[in-house]
């Protein structure tokens, strides 16, 4: 179809522009772009499920099995036209049946972005109700990322029941206070948001003190540790696919409310340009430019 060849001129583009963030002189894509995707790849593999939905229920089985409820997203890739958004949306909703279908403890992380979002804010709206009539019918929990929304479209969303917004935590203030409904938050913390680890589990305290369902997110391990051991209230720690399951298991021992974010899907450049640390980012790009990255 049309949007696959658009898609693959966008995530070149976007592989080009992301990897420039770390040095300003420009390099021909054409010659390693086949590159790129294998190191980024070699870096990513282990924290994405797999390819396909079955993939990712597997995995979600895997650690509902050490009493981890898991929170499953698809990689879908940028969105350029009305038909993929659909078929987002549709699989979205089968993703919510077989989770119910299965007994798997899980709940659904969708960026709005996915159901067309960027090309129109009522599509990704119809989109969206489709997911959460679906969540609504199984008792399935939906995670929305709403970046690009308006405030008028997000609140129309945490309308309904069963739905949380998946927001970093800088924009916290944004969201929490566009109506009494949204009251759920899954709070996402960059490498460069907060350094210390106590002012980081006191706005996480404040939080949670006018919330009614807290989740804290991170890629960045460390900080994610020192934050479990802060021994937050009825708070869930949030760690991505494939990190140390020895050290999930000893932090429940210990009293933590923890999950996995399990990712799934064939498009997943542009959550590992995302997601992966900013040193193997560093990485890819000294690769490409053959030199050396302190």
């Amino acid at each position: 179809m049309a949007w696959v060849f658009k898609e693959n001129i966008q995530r070149k583009w976007y592989i080009k522009e992301q990897l420039h963030n770390y040095d300003d002189r420009v390099f021909p894509l054409e010659e390693h772009e086949p590159f790129v995707e294998r190191i980024l790849h070699k870096l990513v593999r282990k924290h994405i499920a797999g390819t396909t939905m079955d993939s990712a229920l597997e995995a979600a089985k895997e650690l509902n099995s050490m009493n981890v409820p898991a929170s499953i997203t698809f990689l879908s890739g940028n969105v350029l036209d009305k038909s993929k958004a659909k078929y987002n949306a549709t699989a979205y909703a089968e993703l919510v049946r077989r989770i119910a279908r299965s007994g798997i403890k899980s709940s659904i992380h969708v960026h709005i972005e996915e159901l067309g979002s960027d090309i129109d804010e009522q599509l990704a709206l119809d989109n969206i109700q489709t997911v959460l009539e679906a969540g609504s019918k199984y008792g399935v929990f939906l995670w929305v990322e709403p970046d690009g929304m308006s405030k008028a479209m997000v609140a129309k969303i945490g309308k309904n029941k069963g739905v949380g917004l998946a927001v970093n935590v800088l924009k916290i203030d944004d969201y929490s206070k566009l109506n009494s409904h949204v009251n759920s938050f899954k709070l996402s913390f960059k490498d460069y948001d907060i350094d210390d680890p106590k002012e980081a589990s006191k706005t996480i305290s404040d939080i949670a003190k006018n919330a009614d369902n807290v989740v804290v997110t991170s890629l960045n391990e460390k900080l994610m540790w020192k934050l479990v051991k802060s021994k937050q209230k009825d708070v869930i720690f949030e760690l991505g696919y494939g990190y140390s399951s020895h050290k999930i298991k000893k932090a429940i021992k210990k009293g933590a409310k923890m999950s996995v974010l399990v990712p799934f899907g064939k498009d997943w450049i542009k959550y590992a340009m995302n997601n992966v640390p900013e040193g193997y980012m560093r990485f890819v790009a000294g690769k490409l430019l053959k030199e050396e990255v302190v």
